[in-house]
């Protein structure tokens, strides 16, 4: 993995995290790869395309060999679910070995809560088919007016955590064990770019307040 440790890679999404900022209706989910990516590049040279392909480890729309498929769930909504007859879903970014990456990566932006969205991405980095060591997650919500308070807060909070059981619930015995280290991120920022950072706890089994503590 060009001996990049997971501590390297979280900084530069922490630093994403932490220095991101609103700029009206115009950014989506494409403006934070390419940021991710340059950031990511700059410091180490993962995306090497000149030279020896062994040393590209940094590999953008990573097909997972977990398979998924869109299903009506019981209220008649179309979700992802996995399914042998399906078709690979795609990580944003894997970085190691094309055929065995140490780490997998997705993003998302939007300007409220997504949920089926984000059940996905976690569904995806949670899949014991998909062979990462480690799995990170950051979703930004940009927020038109102020960071939501309250009972909008409390329902924000109760949907992380909702989708983070969802994506549990939907994989069953596929889910992956306690050894892959999970990083998933939520990074809220409103229009006056204060912001708010949550992460998912294992202990607590739920997300709280702050960015995650890296050793």
């Amino acid at each position: 993995m060009n001996n990049l440790k997971t501590k390297e890679v979280l900084d530069v999404i922490l630093d994403v995290a932490k220095s991101i900022k609103y700029s009206g209706l115009m950014l989506n989910e494409r403006h934070l790869h390419h940021f991710f990516s340059h950031l990511l590049q700059e410091k180490y040279n993962l995306l090497n395309l000149t030279g020896d392909n062994k040393a590209i480890t940094l590999h953008p729309e990573w097909p997972t060999f977990g398979r998924y498929r869109r299903e009506e769930n019981i209220n008649k909504q179309k979700v992802y679910k996995p399914n042998a007859n399906g078709r690979p879903g795609f990580i944003d970014f894997a970085i190691g070995d094309y055929n065995k990456p140490d780490i997998g990566i997705e993003f998302s932006l939007k300007y409220s809560w997504s949920n089926e969205k984000c059940v996905f991405d976690f569904l995806k980095l949670l899949d014991k088919k998909n062979p990462f060591n480690v799995s990170i997650s950051l979703n930004v919500i940009f927020w038109t007016r102020q960071l939501v308070k309250g009972g909008y807060l409390k329902r924000l909070e109760r949907n992380m955590n909702d989708a983070f059981r969802e994506a549990v619930n939907r994989l069953k015995d596929e889910v992956c064990d306690n050894s892959r280290e999970i990083y998933f991120i939520v990074t809220e920022i409103d229009k006056d770019n204060n912001r708010r950072h949550w992460h998912y706890d294992r202990t607590s089994s739920r997300f709280k307040n702050g960015l995650p503590v890296i050793a």
